[in-house]
């Protein structure tokens, strides 16, 4: 999935990421008909530049054809009850907003993840 939709036409390997077989690591994923339609891990990392978090969100992905039909919000719904400790990332340009409508604060300026895109550091203060 994090693959397919995060990191098409580039080899698999650059969808797995250091520390997805951490036994701390926590990996959600949204089930529908029996295909898994949406994905997201959570991993310890501390904050970069003062950001005060100990996770970081990792490999947010929902099929394209499902995004604006809440497998994000659960997903992330899922992260919130279970990581309620600050959490980290760097969202997307484009899904800037998305984070922002589930409490995630915008950290410092857009910066270019090569060859992704722009992308901003985010931070969800916890529970």
């Amino acid at each position: 999935m994090r693959h397919a939709v995060l990191r098409p036409g580039r080899p698999r390997e650059t969808a797995v990421f250091a520390g997805d077989h951490d036994p701390h690591t926590r990996h959600w994923g949204a089930v529908q008909g029996g295909r898994v339609v949406g994905v997201v891990s959570v991993m310890a990392a501390p904050g970069p530049d003062g950001i005060d978090a100990t996770w970081q969100l990792r490999g947010m992905a929902v099929l394209p054809e499902l995004r604006g039909t809440h497998v994000g919000t659960a997903l992330l719904d899922a992260v919130h009850a279970e990581v309620a400790a600050p959490t980290w990332c760097n969202a997307r340009a484009a899904v800037e907003g998305f984070y922002a409508r589930h409490g995630w604060l915008a950290v410092g300026a857009l910066f270019e993840l090569p060859p992704i895109g722009p992308h901003r550091r985010m931070w969800w203060p916890g529970a």
